[in-house]
């Protein structure tokens, strides 16, 4: 007979007394920045740590009682685990780097968390860029929380078909096998926070992750009190999966509910950080509860919440920027909206460029940049390209002035450097590449590492890499049949040039680049004398179909050609992919359309070990790329016509293939050394590690953002909000008081010749009307102009209020220019007051024109 069981139950493995601290390292992320920390757990069993994406809480669970014993046993382990203990415990109760003069932290706050392929909370570049930023401000102990969302099923596992075609599959995680820990409260209750929706309230129960000293909390909707509304308990299920419908709920529980979540446990951030728009309805809710606790208006409330928030943006490729129909809104913000206190028209020109349009959605980014006064694009390159998206919003200055600035991405660098070449570094660098990595100085002696030293390590970087590639490859069903498997392991020769091609698919991305032209590029990488190969990864969004039909035309172009030993395709691409390309390629391959690459990690982090980027300027290669630390494609050329761009970048990608990077490589010496190839490994080093880091990026943001924005957050709470009362009274009364503006008389040279240095006098005299002159700022606005009198670039220089006689007051200065040609120049006038940061944010402005001293206000 079959016997049945009454109960079903999980036994787990015991971890023993002598080694108990290796549980509490496993729920601290810490170890996967840590070598040391690392290799207790790879000890134990280097092939199921591996197999389990380095999932150090299902190892301990799964290792047999008698691995254990052999490991208490072990003299050598057991003191390895001491210093390990030391160090986390050093590492934790550090003094702070920075100095940090606020009392509650940053929230930070982000759709998803890449920080290890154990944990697979991400899809992407913005998930990896959120966890690095939470490892840095560990690291330099500036205090921070993140916050975010808790996926049942994660991203997708990839599949490939044999005939090319991508395959999704979704897998439901067990969080009790994760290193993460549910957040109980006093009463030993899970800790729940709720939000309003159309058919009853979602409740959300809150998970911690500790990323060294930074908590992550993450909420997670798939649970028993939401069983009366599946749809409910599905809000948390897939990462950017569903329905229009699932991610304005899912918005809805980030913003909303992490906002609640962070009131549930006590935290008061004294600065939010909304990194890009999926979270921006955070500062909604932020604003509702500054309203009920001072008792004031939702519109003084919400300058607190400008003045205390940040907001990113990170892509200008529409589908990243996320619009919710009109009627969507209203469905899903019907119950909540009446407790912000304003009207629905107010509410929704919240998130539109048009106020109150009905033909225009709501703009999730739109609303992040209404409701932050610190704004900005991760490269300078998007930052440009964001204000002129962006000018709409402020149509009353120059796209140059739109209030939206550029701060790089960077990488966290003890994730991101091979563990050898940090061994290098220790020995040529000493300590301070790991204390102060952003320190430009602290790098400069890399050129000083002998060639041969350096192309050694390098070397076994890239032995353990082609080990990696035949792994994987080994494991793949579909794509490769048991024959071109074989042939594609084989074609790993130990000595030739690797290019690293891993990004996710998307059309902007063009993956098909290098595959324009399939016979050129077959007699490139079958060169016997030169082989190369390309190790190819990369997901598609599941409703991506263009990128999935690119991706499906280039494996079938493969195959097709022959080339299965030469372009290796690597399933399922995740952080452990990634680490392996970035440490062990010899070049980075970046094709992006510009100027739609906001601005890419991926060749920063190979940059660390000394892997050659090639990339299009693009992103953050704009600012990196000086000729003799990688290879760029094309000019930076922008083309009217995309075919003929793809056609222009194609052929200089295989022009530099064929002419540059293969022969530069394979130029060796008599001790087989290339060494004009390890030079410019070196100056990519010296010259990319410092300026591409998490360090440097945070420090950014922290002087310029966080510092800031909490100072000017304490001066408007004080005292009941009364600065924040006084500040929108002051911005409500503007415009009807602005257009009592009158210019009266104006002096400008009128001399049409001038030499670079000399003083130029410029006074206006003002009828102040109903506006003090103290709220003016007059500014002179010159620079350089075109042959149509247009501006190509331009300064501005503040003039003095010399006299005030009634109503009228007069304002005179000088400015000088600093180059020689046509210049121009004009006169403006913008409404000041010393809570707002920066001046074009009040939306007015009045243009003097030079012929017409009379011009009327413009808002």
């Amino acid at each position: 007979m079959n016997v049945r069981p009454l109960k079903i139950f999980t036994v787990a493995s015991v971890v023993p007394e002598e080694l108990s601290f290796l549980e509490r390292l496993a729920y601290n992320f810490w170890w996967s920045w840590n070598r040391k920390a690392e290799s207790l757990f790879a000890t134990i069993d280097a092939m199921r740590w591996e197999r389990l994406r380095r999932n150090p809480v299902r190892l301990l669970k799964e290792t047999p009682q008698e691995r254990y014993r052999q490991l208490v046993g072990d003299a050598s382990y057991r003191r390895l685990l001491e210093e390990v203990e030391r160090e986390l415990d050093a590492y934790l109760g550090a003094p702070p780097q920075v100095e940090w003069k606020h009392e509650g932290p940053v929230a930070y706050f982000c759709a998803e968390y890449g920080i290890s392929e154990c944990f697979q909370n991400y899809s992407g570049g913005l998930g990896v860029l959120a966890g690095d930023h939470l490892k840095t401000a560990s690291d330099i102990g500036l205090p921070m929380v993140g916050l975010g969302l808790l996926y049942q099923q994660g991203y997708f596992h990839q599949h490939v078909t044999y005939n090319g075609w991508q395959q999704e599959n979704f897998l439901d995680y067990d969080f009790s096998l994760l290193p993460i820990e549910r957040v109980l409260t006093k009463d030993a209750r899970p800790l729940t926070v709720t939000v309003e929706l159309p058919e009853g309230d979602v409740h959300a129960h809150v998970w911690k992750a500790m990323v060294g000293r930074v908590p992550l909390y993450l909420l997670d909707t798939n649970i028993p009190e939401n069983q009366p509304n599946p749809m409910y308990q599905n809000i948390t299920n897939q990462l950017y999966g569903g329905t229009q419908e699932t991610r304005i709920m899912q918005e809805m529980v980030l913003g909303i509910g992490g906002i609640r979540a962070l009131q549930a446990l006590g935290i008061k951030p004294a600065v939010v950080h909304v990194n890009e728009g999926h979270a921006a309805f955070c500062t909604l809710e932020w604003t509702r509860q500054y309203a009920q606790r001072y008792g004031i208006s939702f519109q003084a409330a919400a300058e607190i919440t400008r003045a205390q928030t940040c907001f990113t943006t990170h892509t200008p490729v529409p589908a990243g920027n996320e619009i919710f129909s009109l009627g969507l809104m209203e469905k899903y913000f019907a119950r909540y909206h009446p407790q912000l206190g304003v009207s629905w028209k107010e509410f929704i020109a919240l998130g539109q460029a048009n106020h109150g349009s009905n033909d225009e959605g709501f703009s999730m980014t739109i609303l992040g940049l209404r409701m932050s006064n610190h704004r900005n694009g991760v490269s300078k390159l998007h930052a440009h390209v964001a204000r002129t998206m962006w000018q709409a919003l402020w149509p009353h200055v120059p796209t140059d002035e739109v209030p939206i600035v550029g701060i790089t991405n960077g990488v966290h660098i003890h994730t991101w450097v091979a563990s050898d070449v940090a061994a290098l570094y220790d020995r040529v660098l000493g300590p301070l590449w790991r204390e102060r990595p952003h320190d430009p100085t602290v790098w400069e002696s890399i050129v000083t590492v002998p060639d041969a030293e350096l192309w050694a390590v390098h070397t076994r970087r890239r032995q353990r890499l082609l080990e990696s590639v035949r792994e994987h490859i080994a494991y793949q069903r579909g794509y490769y049949d048991d024959e071109h498997r074989q042939r594609a392991i084989a074609a790993l020769h130990p000595n030739c040039l690797i290019i690293g091609f891993a990004r996710r698919f998307a059309t902007y991305k063009r993956s098909d680049l290098l595959f324009r032209n399939w016979e050129r590029l077959a007699s490139l990488l079958k060169n016997p004398s030169r082989p190369v190969v390309v190790l190819l990864a990369g997901k598609a969004h599941p409703h991506d179909h263009a990128s999935k039909e690119m991706m499906q035309h280039i494996l079938a172009g493969i195959r097709a050609t022959g080339l299965e030993d030469h372009v290796l395709f690597l399933e399922d691409y995740d952080l452990g992919i990634a680490r392996a390309l970035v440490k062990g390629a010899d070049v980075w391959l970046n094709t992006p359309r510009r100027p739609y690459e906001a601005s890419g990690t991926s060749g920063m982090k190979a940059a660390l070990n000394g892997v050659l980027h090639c990339s299009i300027l693009d992103g953050w290669w704009v600012e990196a790329a000086r000729g003799d630390n990688g290879f760029t494609i094309g000019r930076g050329e922008e083309y009217a016509s995309t075919d003929e761009q793809d056609a222009h970048e194609s052929e200089s990608l295989y022009q530099l293939l064929e002419n540059d990077i293969v022969p530069m490589f394979y130029e060796r010496d008599a001790a087989g050394i290339p060494r004009r190839w390890v030079q410019r490994m070196k100056m990519a080093i010296a010259t990319l590690a410092a300026q591409f880091t998490t360090h440097r990026m945070l420090n950014e943001y922290r002087l310029g953002f966080y510092e800031p924005a909490g100072a000017l957050g304490r001066v408007l709470t004080r005292d009941r909000a009364r600065a924040a009362q006084q500040l929108w009274q002051w911005k409500s009364s503007l415009e009807a008081r602005w257009k009592t503006l009158k210019p009266c008389a104006l002096d400008v040279p009128e001399q049409t010749f001038t030499r670079v240095g000399e003083p130029i006098y410029v006074r206006l005299v003002l009828d102040c009307g109903a506006m003090r002159p103290d709220e003016l700022l007059v500014q002179v606005y010159f620079g350089p102009v075109n042959s149509r009198g247009e501006f190509l670039s331009a300064q501005t220089a503040n003039l003095s209020c010399v006299r005030i006689e009634g109503s009228i007051a007069t304002f005179e200065g000088t400015y000088s220019t600093a180059e020689s040609g046509h210049h121009g120049v004009a006169l403006r006038v913008l409404p000041y007051h010393p809570h707002v940061p920066n001046t074009v944010d009040v939306g007015l402005a009045l243009w003097i024109d030079s012929q017409d001293i009379s011009a009327a206000p413009t808002h």
